[in-house]
């Protein structure tokens, strides 16, 4: 890229490990909508998502509850073993 003359631009995320880590007291309509959208019913529940635009707009809004990160190959193969 550097000899063409552009940018490099590493490649985002495709899949995120959402884990819900707050009750349900005092959360708006709204963001309990979007955590019955991915499954996040109870504490401590965890699911995987595609990141694509829509996604990421109700991953900010359920921030406050939730907990994310990007899983490598290592940690879902972990957690399909113990759990899967």
């Amino acid at each position: 890229a550097k000899v063409a003359g552009g940018f490099y631009v590493p490649a985002e995320p495709k899949l995120a490990l959402i884990v819900r880590i707050r009750g349900t007291i005092g959360v708006s309509p709204k963001a309990k909508k979007v955590m019955q959208l991915f499954r996040l019913r109870q504490l401590h529940n965890a699911t995987f998502v595609k990141l694509n635009e829509a996604t990421i707009r109700m991953l900010r809004l359920i921030e406050p509850y939730v907990t994310y990160g990007y899983p490598t190959r290592a940690t879902v193969e972990k957690l399909i073993y113990k759990r899967g």
